[in-house]
């Protein structure tokens, strides 16, 4: 489960709890592209989609462990089952994943020291583009809010807990 991460003044400890609840969304997706890519069910652009997203959380991942060092959550074991074996399935789950990891920044943002922020942002930007272009897959509007909304570690947790797909 995600972890909570309080609202107190911005500390190394809560930087640790606060990176590690993202790790665990980063794994996440991931993991969920990886797998996706490799059902052999997506096609064309959407493909291209799972290939350079997946790249993308790969490189989330390995940012968040850099920062983390020995402290970094390990990796839980996951099953996404019929969200990867369908291009619909896959585009909603996409967008449920996309959607919580931009939130999960976006709420978590300013109880980070003023050191780890950089990492935070940097990562955020890209989320919010991986949601807007999955978004336009769904034939939502990319960008539908002048503002997005934050998401507390409660709500994400709670999230995740509906998709089923943390299994440990």
């Amino acid at each position: 489960a995600v972890g909570e991460a309080s609202a107190a003044r911005p500390s190394r400890a809560q930087d640790v709890r606060i990176f590690n609840s993202l790790l665990l969304l980063e794994y996440l997706q991931e993991a969920f592209y990886a797998e996706a890519a490799a059902a052999g069910v997506l096609k064309g652009e959407l493909r291209r989609f799972a290939d350079v997203v997946g790249g993308h959380e790969r490189r989330h991942v390995a940012a968040l462990r850099a920062v983390l060092g020995g402290e970094a959550r390990e990796k839980p074991t996951f099953r996404f089952d019929d969200a990867v074996r369908s291009e619909a399935k896959f585009v909603a789950a996409a967008l449920t994943l996309e959607e919580t990891a931009a939130a999960a920044y976006i709420g978590h943002g300013a109880n980070l020291t003023r050191q780890r922020m950089p990492t935070a942002a940097g990562i955020v930007a890209v989320e919010a583009r991986h949601a807007a272009w999955i978004r336009d897959f769904a034939g939502r509007l990319p960008a539908p809010n002048a503002a997005d909304p934050a998401r507390s570690p409660s709500e994400v947790r709670k999230t995740l807990e509906r998709t089923g797909f943390v299994r440990s």
